[in-house]
């Protein structure tokens, strides 16, 4: 994963995706492009016989602010280790995030944001999406590989690959629930043609699909989990809330996400 891609904003939950970007640049000896976005298309003010007056004074703070914000990312990151640049764009955060990983590895988020189910889901990069006040990341620790046999679990297993070289230790976990997908055994196999071994858990469901990852992810002491966001249907996530969404919202250990 040579080429990250940060959004950065002036939120309290910056100083997380910062951090890990640099980790993650650090293990992999990548490059990180910190994204500014800011929609000035969306500052227009309607007027009532049709037409839009564009502010020219809110554009002008805010093109200031994020300049100011630009330079403050290069006053504080310029001693560190790590090869970075910082760009200004003027898209939605969302549309400005999948411009731009069109050649990224992989785009750093946070977990709690509003916005990441959109982010995971409109961008064509995976997803490392770390929870908020998180400890030093590191990428030696056990991996814990959510697996369903589904094409997003698949795509997740593919992305994830440079990260476990670097780990400790590899584990896939199937959940006994339903039958006809590939099992994890076929995932294994997969690992081991990029010399990656990987132990393999098939778990009955304890209670709810999130808590048997979770309950998995503590026993072998996961410091990442692998997953595929949405392996049912849209309408059922939607309807039900699901597995994708619970981990969303539940997860206290950094999640690597593909769709």
């Amino acid at each position: 994963m040579r080429s990250i891609l940060c959004p950065v904003d002036t939120s309290e939950t910056q100083g997380d995706r910062v951090e890990s970007a640099l980790a993650l640049a650090r293990a992999t000896g990548g490059h990180v492009t910190f994204q500014i976005a800011t929609p000035f298309a969306q500052m227009a003010v309607w007027e009532p016989f049709g037409g839009a007056a564009i502010s020219a004074t809110a554009i002008s703070e805010a093109r200031e602010l994020d300049e100011k914000l630009a330079r403050e990312l290069d006053a504080r990151l310029g001693p560190q280790d790590v090869p970075f640049d910082v760009t200004i764009d003027d898209q939605g955060r969302v549309e400005a995030a999948a411009a731009a990983a069109r050649f990224a590895d992989v785009l750093v988020a946070t977990l709690g944001d509003p916005a990441l189910e959109e982010m995971v889901l409109g961008v064509r990069a995976p997803v490392l999406a770390v929870p908020r006040g998180l400890p030093k990341l590191t990428f030696d620790t056990p991996v814990l590989v959510a697996w369903d046999g589904g094409h997003e679990s698949a795509n997740a297993l593919r992305a994830a690959l440079p990260l476990l070289r670097l780990a400790g230790a590899v584990h896939l976990l199937t959940v006994r629930e339903k039958d006809g997908t590939f099992p994890a055994s076929d995932a294994a196999c997969y690992l081991s043609r990029h010399g990656i071994h990987a132990e393999v858990h098939e778990k009955e469901r304890n209670g709810s699909i999130t808590f048997t990852i979770e309950e998995c992810a503590r026993e072998v002491g996961a410091g990442l989990i692998v997953m595929g966001l949405f392996g049912h249907s849209r309408l059922r996530e939607l309807l039900m809330g699901g597995v994708s969404r619970e981990m969303l919202d539940r997860s206290q250990i950094p999640l690597l996400l593909a769709h």
